[in-house]
């Protein structure tokens, strides 16, 4: 108990000590102000979406193989897929990379024909910006 005692006591005495001076609003209005940066932020946007429904787990960003196609550099590329059984030469452009997230069984990048991609429930909104990371990341390249 007296220790207890003595522990709540300091807390007591230097946890108000931890503001900014002292206006006690500074450090809430600076929290404020970084959390509204870091919501205008695509890529770490993109980054926590390609993160969030496991995207990683199959797919790498580097160009090294993993159990589906590297997504690396892809934005305008033209790509070998089979569709309905035929191999044909597309362009990876927006709506491809769009229906590649949504419906992944309607083309399959050739080399990989053989592998399940599951079918992910993901909002329009969420495809929409994990296509923009991923283009994003092609013009860092």
């Amino acid at each position: 108990m007296c220790r207890t005692y003595k522990l709540v006591m300091i807390a007591c005495i230097f946890l108000p000590a931890c503001g900014e001076g002292t206006d006690r609003n500074k450090g809430k209005k600076a929290m404020e102000e970084s959390t509204q940066q870091a919501n205008t932020e695509l890529p770490a946007e993109g980054s926590d979406l390609f993160s969030r429904y496991g995207c990683f787990a199959c797919h790498s960003l580097d160009g090294s193989d993993l159990y589906g196609p590297s997504l690396n550099d892809l934005f305008m590329k033209e790509v070998s897929v089979a569709r309905q059984g035929k191999a044909t030469i597309i362009v990876a452009d927006r709506k491809y990379l769009s229906r590649a997230i949504t419906d992944p069984d309607y083309e399959k990048v050739t080399e990989y024909k053989n592998k399940i991609m599951p079918k992910p429930v993901i909002p329009q909104e969420d495809v929409e910006t994990l296509v923009d990371y991923l283009i994003e990341l092609g013009k860092d390249e």
